[in-house]
């Protein structure tokens, strides 16, 4: 589960979420394309985003997309009182990005391919996929 806001110029994303039982599989990386591919559709120029300090697996993911820590909060979390870094990923509309993206894309089906993920036509639809063909 993924999405985010468009505020202005920038992606705020709110929400990336794999189930326990399937993550550490390519779909972190499938739900972040979309949603960067997404806010470039839309003419946005930045994403940004907040995660736990002791999430290292999604740091290291965002780090791959080319995320930046710009900050911290400190106690973002109420029910535990931990920290939350802060990421920002810019220049959502360069040409470089948008070639990056096409890397992204084939290094992510290569990955998805090789753990014998099949998407249906049907479920593609759902999560707007059409494109990854």
């Amino acid at each position: 589960m993924a999405c985010f806001w468009a505020i202005l110029e920038e992606a705020h994303i709110t929400l990336l979420a794999i189930y326990p039982d399937y993550q550490r599989q390519g779909l972190g990386k499938l739900l972040l394309y979309k949603l960067l591919e997404k806010a470039v559709q839309r003419q946005l120029e930045r994403a940004t985003l907040e995660v736990r300090v002791s999430n290292q697996s999604a740091i290291a993911l965002y780090e791959h997309f080319g995320f930046r820590i710009a900050g911290e909060r400190k106690n973002y979390y109420p029910q535990t009182g931990e920290s939350a870094l802060i990421f920002w990923r810019n220049d959502l509309q360069r040409a470089a990005f948008r070639e990056q993206l096409n890397q992204w894309r084939q290094e992510i089906l290569s990955r998805l391919a090789r753990g014998e993920w099949q998407l249906e036509e049907e479920t593609r639809a759902k999560i707007d996929i059409m494109g990854m063909q």
